[in-house]
């Protein structure tokens, strides 16, 4: 990972040490700890499976949670609205279709005819705690992602989801955070001085998670509430990006909850369409088939080079 990681605490132990940029942690009492911590959970598997998860990978440091602003365009046309793409997800792995997904998207916005901008765009990687069977540990979907837009000039990777929460954060937090840090960035729109508070935020997503907005749980509620749609819709935007031949464009116009905030609603449909997906390349990973050209050079090197084909949930 590409995070410089500049002090060591464990809650676990309660244990601190320093350390600088360029240097490994000093040895110690944090080094001891955490050698104790990987024998006691090697011992008792089930009950310290997450805290062998966290020390095993060195994931002893404390990532950054600012959000990154390095590939940021801070300066639009004149009339032009400055947008930000986020997308949630798992990204367990990367896919290049994730990476293909944020280019079909920035086309659609800036072609539907509102003036779009799009200025940056932000994978952020689902908490461990979100439960879905086929994550693989936090530390490694963040790095992951950062190999996956390590020479995009506008897409970057975020960890406050996934490192910096001590628990899972609904999607629409999760945007929200998004819009009130971004909103702090002083932007430049035509000879215009720089200001804050104009950039637009708008989720990306797959049909799937679009057609979820409808879904309902076992117990009769709904799987999104009234209120995350109209953060989600009203306030900000989702951009949809088809995987499939399905028009979801004629579905959203039909749907109840969707058509009241078709405004604030984009659909990308692809020329071309890909069977590529995350799931796609653990199969192929679990049958010890290469995964060249599914996913980003980078993110394969670090697949192998850390093992993770050897996971047992992505088997």
């Amino acid at each position: 990972s590409s995070i410089m990681r500049c002090s060591v605490q464990d809650s676990f132990w309660n244990v601190k040490s320093g350390c600088q940029p360029g240097r490994r942690p000093r040895c110690g009492t944090a080094v001891s700890a955490a050698i104790f911590a990987i024998v006691i959970a090697m011992i008792v598997p089930p009950a310290f499976s997450a805290l062998r998860n966290r020390l095993s990978a060195g994931d002893l440091g404390k990532v950054s949670c600012a959000l990154p602003l390095g590939k940021l365009r801070l300066e639009v046309p004149e009339g032009r609205i400055p947008v930000a793409i986020i997308a949630p997800g798992s990204f367990s792995p990367p896919t290049l279709l994730h990476l293909r997904m944020f280019e079909e998207a920035r086309d659609a916005l800036e072609r539907s005819g509102n003036n779009f901008a799009v200025v940056g765009g932000y994978m952020s990687p689902v908490h461990d705690a979100y439960g879905k069977a086929s994550l693989a540990p936090a530390h490694h979907r963040l790095s992951m992602a950062e190999a996956a837009v390590s020479d995009s000039d506008w897409i970057m990777a975020d960890g406050w989801e996934c490192a910096c929460r001590d628990r899972w954060t609904p999607t629409v937090k999760v945007v929200e955070r998004f819009a009130a840090e971004l909103n702090k960035v002083a932007i430049s729109i035509g000879t215009k001085r720089p200001e804050v508070a104009q950039v637009r935020t708008v989720m990306l997503c797959g049909g799937d998670v679009l057609q979820s907005f409808n879904d309902t749980k076992k117990t009769g509620e709904r799987l999104w509430t009234d209120k995350e749609i109209e953060v989600l819709l009203g306030q900000h935007g989702v951009v949809c990006v088809g995987r499939s031949e399905v028009d979801l464009e004629a579905w959203a116009h039909e749907s109840p909850v969707l058509r009241t905030h078709l405004d604030n609603l984009f659909f990308a449909k692809p020329r071309a369409l890909s069977g590529i997906s995350s799931s796609v390349v653990r199969a192929h990973l679990a049958s010890n088939e290469s995964i060249r050209y599914l996913v980003h050079d980078k993110v394969r090197d670090y697949i192998l080079d850390h093992k993770l084909n050897e996971l047992p949930n992505w088997q």
